[in-house]
């Protein structure tokens, strides 16, 4: 530096060491790649000079001109100036004087290892010591001229530029090196090099260990570890394959084995040997590319597997499959189709489906169906199961199931269709839809015995207790009255017997009414304890009833209920022994399920005996002692209670007594409150009715016992029709005030008399009583639905057909007095 330098005021100057280059140059960064040597640049060479002196300035311009060297120059002679220069990048190289007033070279040195040490620096100094000079050489210098021998700069700028090109370049391959050997370790592709003269590895990718567990000094060098590597099954194939290769100077030798790991498992590579041969055929060397398949190789055989389980569930398959392509040619045809068909697998395939396995009149709305999908994807015919008709190779048709399903894509579509002959459930669900028929009609028959059988039971039994409680009535003697009672009691055992033969028969048609409701337990219990409790009382029975909340209810049937109870209550009565005891009690079995309880202190039933319990007209040897009982009470109280989803059971114990019981569900609801009605009209008037009579009806002695009932009422005239003809024709000639109507008459059932009664608006107004032998509800509830003021079934109560009388002629007169 020179002594007589003067302090710059600006921190940076533009300069140039060639004529013309005033100005300077567009910065570039520092790392700009330059190929050709430095003393053949075209280009300026960018110089950051920190330099305080004018003249040594200009010095150093003119001798890198005068070297040749086309420069331009940025001089800064302060800290930040430089800092900030050196942030802006693109210089080629750093020339900096060692002693500045604010600044110096070392501490230039340390800024520019910090921020761009790609960056030549050397040091232009007439101070600068040898000492001084190692020291900043080592701290990062690339070297230093002394200002007295420039003459050297031109050479000392050239040598750090291609030192500093030399080091990118270095750096540059390393880093495609490193890139390399990261890329080889994470690719999946194996790479080796062969000497082909030994087959020796001579090279081998780092991640050989991690594919196959082997390091590469286990491999490199070893002649023939090929062959320590491939399986033993593909070792000759791939050893001849290689050598026709060889032989006939293929360059790409592509193959498929298995490699054995260092843990003796093998997997699956895909290889290729790409091969350099010498200008005279011989091969020179050999890159040998592996690639682990073991995955896809896995995925083909799984799918193999698959496709001959698929073949074997086809050919073993119960239902026959059958394939076709978009132009309706079969492609697939299983054992089962041959079977169905009738057509050879070979002979099937290719032929037009619709030709071969659809019936000529099918056949063209199949076409459509098929070109359909085929044009426009409409799909609507399949995933579906369809009944057709298949057609055989005899010409026989028969009935079928199948579902269709398409595979692949538009440009490549297979129709899929598994066939099931249906000729056997076709035949099935005929003889179920003709068993079904017949049980209707069975059963529709079995309506009808019971119907008639309650008529032609009732019908004797009417005139029975008809006439025997019109005996009552009468002046008698004792002994006649007793022969009434004994007529009366009978009478109405046999109408007991009656009832519970068609009640049972009702359980098991089906057809046996109900109308469940919330029943109060202790109300209908005390009920039929006070029914049984003169029976009790004849035979010194206690009956005792456990208390029971009065607000607990049970589902049930309240008529069929209060029968059960009044069946087990009044059993127990019978067959206990004197001075025993009936005990009603009551148990809630679970949260919503409550038990009915009957014990008797009678003798007991042996356990062999228990089972023939519930069986119909079983009496367990009751039959032969004088205790009356038909033995239907019990079986037909269980059907009851099955039939309001109740259940029934019994307990015994030889000479301490037996529990039967009843199981209901609890009810949610508050009991229904039954209280009895009373109707002014089914009271004996004060003063008798007087009215017309029309009876319906063809038997004789119902006839003669309803003449002699109403003869009672002088003010009564009745009129009687044999068949329904006349009937109506006296219903239109008399206009009478009540009708009893039979529903089974020689010309015409009730029910059509009655429907014309209400077809013709003159009589339409005449209260009708139907008076029949049918006790069926069904029956019932169309008859009051067909317009039937009320319903009595024989045999009748006299008083209650007297009442039902009464009722009757009052409406009849208000009728009458509403058309007035």
């Amino acid at each position: 530096m020179s002594s007589s330098r003067s302090a710059s005021t600006s921190s940076s100057t533009p300069s140039s060491c060639s004529a013309g280059s005033g100005q300077s140059s567009t910065s570039r960064r520092h790392s700009a790649r330059r190929d050709r040597p430095v003393t053949d640049r075209r280009e300026s060479l960018r110089v950051l000079h920190v330099e305080d002196d004018p003249v040594d300035r200009e010095l150093v311009a003119e001798t890198l001109r005068s070297q040749g060297l086309t420069c331009d120059i940025v001089v800064v002679d302060t800290r930040d100036a430089f800092a900030d220069a050196l942030d802006s990048g693109g210089f080629d190289v750093i020339l900096a004087d060692d002693r500045l007033p604010t600044f110096n070279g070392q501490a230039a040195l340390a800024l520019t290892v910090e921020r761009a040490p790609d960056v030549p620096f050397i040091f232009v100094s007439g101070t600068l010591g040898e000492e001084i000079a190692v020291e900043r050489l080592k701290a990062g210098a690339t070297d230093y001229v002394v200002k007295q021998r420039l003459a050297r700069l031109g050479s000392a700028v050239n040598r750090a530029l291609g030192e500093a090109q030399v080091r990118r370049e270095n750096a540059r391959a390393q880093e495609a090196k490193l890139f390399l050997e990261d890329l080889i370790a994470a690719s999946p592709s194996m790479i080796f090099r062969i000497d082909p003269r030994e087959f020796r590895i001579t090279y081998a990718s780092p991640n050989v260990n991690r594919l196959l567990g082997y390091n590469q000094r286990e491999i490199v060098g070893v002649r023939n570890f090929w062959r320590t590597l491939l399986h033993q099954d593909d070792l000759e194939r791939a050893a001849g394959h290689l050598r026709e290769a060889l032989e006939s100077h293929t360059v790409q030798i592509p193959q498929e084995y298995r490699f054995r790991s260092a843990d003796g498992r093998y997997r699956w590579f895909f290889s290729l040997m790409h091969v350099e041969y010498s200008d005279t055929g011989r091969p020179m060397r050999i890159l040998w590319y592996c690639i682990d398949i073991s995955d896809r190789r896995t995925a083909e055989q799984a799918l193999l597997e698959s496709e001959e389980r698929t073949r074997a569930i086809l050919r073993t398959a119960n239902d026959a499959f059958v394939g076709a392509d978009t132009g309706g040619r079969i492609v697939e045809w299983n054992t089962r189709a041959e079977a169905m068909f009738g057509w050879p697998r070979e002979e099937a395939l290719g032929r037009i489906l619709v030709d071969t396995i659809v019936p000529e009149s099918y056949r063209e709305q199949h076409r459509r169906g098929f070109a359909r999908f085929v044009e426009t994807g409409d799909a609507r015919m399949l995933h579906q199961r369809l009944e057709l008709s298949g057609l055989r190779r005899d010409g026989s048709e028969f009935p079928v199931e199948l579902t269709i399903w398409p595979t692949g894509d538009r440009g490549q579509l297979t129709f899929n269709a598994f066939i099931r002959d249906i000729t056997e459930q076709k035949r099935a669900e005929a003889a179920v839809r003709q068993a079904r028929e017949e049980a209707e009609r069975a059963n529709h028959a079995k309506s009808d015995f019971l119907s008639r059988m309650s008529h032609e039971l009732r019908t004797p039994l009417n005139a029975v207790l008809g006439f025997a409680q019109l005996l009552t009535s009468e002046p008698l003697g004792d002994e006649p009255r007793d022969n009434v009672q004994q007529i009366l009691k009978g009478g109405q055992h046999l109408l007991d017997l009656v009832n519970e033969v068609l009640d049972i028969s009702r359980i098991e048609a089906g057809r046996l009414s109900l109308s469940l409701e919330p029943v109060g337990v202790r109300d209908i219990t005390w009920h039929v304890v006070d029914l049984v409790e003169p029976l009790a009382a004849e035979r010194k029975i206690l009956l005792v009833v456990d208390e029971i909340d009065p607000s607990l209810a049970v589902v049930a049937d309240r008529q069929r209920l209060r029968q059960i109870l009044l069946n087990l209550i009044s059993n127990a009565v019978k067959y206990n022994r004197p001075n025993g005891r009936v005990t009603v009690g009551f148990d809630c079995v679970s949260p919503d399920r409550f038990r009915i309880k009957v014990t008797d202190t009678g003798a007991g039933i042996r356990p062999d005996k228990m089972r023939l319990l519930f069986n119909p007209f079983e009496r367990l040897g009751a039959e032969t002692t004088a205790t009356e009982g038909t033995g239907l009470g019990l079986a037909l109280s269980r059907g009851l209670a099955e039939a309001m989803g109740a259940s029934m059971g019994a307990e015994s114990e030889i000479d301490r007594g037996s529990t039967f019981w009843i199981e209901l569900t609890l009810s949610r609801e508050a009991a229904v409150t039954v209280r009895v009605a009373t109707h002014d009209g089914l009271l004996r008037p004060a003063t008798p009715r007087s009215g017309t009579i029309l009876y319906v009806e063809d038997n004789v002695s119902n006839v003669r016992l309803m003449t002699r009932l109403l003869a009672r009422r002088p003010k009564i005239t009745v009129l009687h029709a044999p068949d329904g003809e006349s009937g109506l024709a006296i219903a239109r000639d008399r206009d009478p005030d009540v009708i009893f109507l039979d529903l089974h008459l020689p010309d015409m059932s009730g029910e059509d008399v009655l429907r014309q009664l209400w077809g013709d608006p003159a009589i339409r107004q005449i209260p009708v009583v139907i008076l029949t032998a049918d006790a069926t509800p069904a029956q019932m509830r169309r008859a009051l639905a067909s317009g039937a003021a009320a319903y009595l079934t024989k045999p009748f109560d006299v008083r209650k057909v007297l009442d039902t009388l009464d009722q009757m002629l009052q409406l009849s007169e208000e009728r009458r007095a509403a058309r007035r």
